[in-house]
């Protein structure tokens, strides 16, 4: 059975707000404490327009800027950018998805999600915080789904068309016959350096 087109928009309505820490440095003191900041969740729509042209979809959420902090006097060499920067991708693109990395874990926290639909370069969509209450996840601008990852999969699979396959199987097909699809809406960047909330311990 051929595929069809699935859509994830990534839209510019904040829907709630998350506290995130910075990534890939976390600014500890020397007590053991790290910063935290408010950054805002945006609604994600996964959508398909069947051949009878009705439209499925189910919403989500996901911040899509996050605090990033790559410390000048020891930077990480994986990422080429020193300093603060508000990381996301704020300009419209539709952009049509050439690699699924299906084994791929989360970074900076541990999520039992895996799986990275690559969008743009090293922004990626993967898994986030379990809940909004779940604070303390950072990514390098990466659009990262609050709740469960596997009901996210599960939906792009069953609007997929394909049956009898797992999600990750749904997913790579898509990709292969160029039927998954992100559109990013332009959204403005927010000043996330002066939306300090609180220091916490792990």
């Amino acid at each position: 059975m051929a595929s069809q087109t699935v859509e994830i928009c990534v839209t510019n309505q904040i829907v709630e707000h998350y506290e995130a820490r910075s990534y890939p440095d976390e600014q500890y003191d020397k007590n053991g404490f790290y910063k935290l900041y408010k950054v805002p969740v945006y609604k994600i729509i996964v959508s398909d327009v069947g051949a009878a042209g009705s439209k499925a979809q189910r919403e989500f959420m996901a911040p899509r800027f996050m605090p990033y902090y790559n410390d000048p006097k020891k930077p990480h060499s994986h990422y080429a950018t020193k300093g603060w920067v508000n990381a996301g991708l704020s300009k419209a693109r539709r952009q049509v998805i050439l690699q699924y990395k299906q084994d791929y874990e989360v970074q900076n926290r541990y999520s039992p999600g895996r799986g990275a639909i690559v969008v743009h370069q090293a922004f990626l969509i993967h898994a986030g915080p379990a809940d909004l209450l779940d604070y303390g996840f950072g990514s390098a601008g990466c659009i990262e789904i609050i709740g469960n990852f596997d009901d996210f999969k599960r939906t792009i699979a069953d609007l997929s068309g394909l049956s009898g396959v797992t999600p990750d199987v749904a997913i790579a097909t898509l990709v292969n016959d160029r039927h998954l699809v992100v559109v990013i809406e332009e959204a403005k960047v927010p000043r996330i350096h002066a939306a300090f909330t609180r220091k916490v311990v792990d």
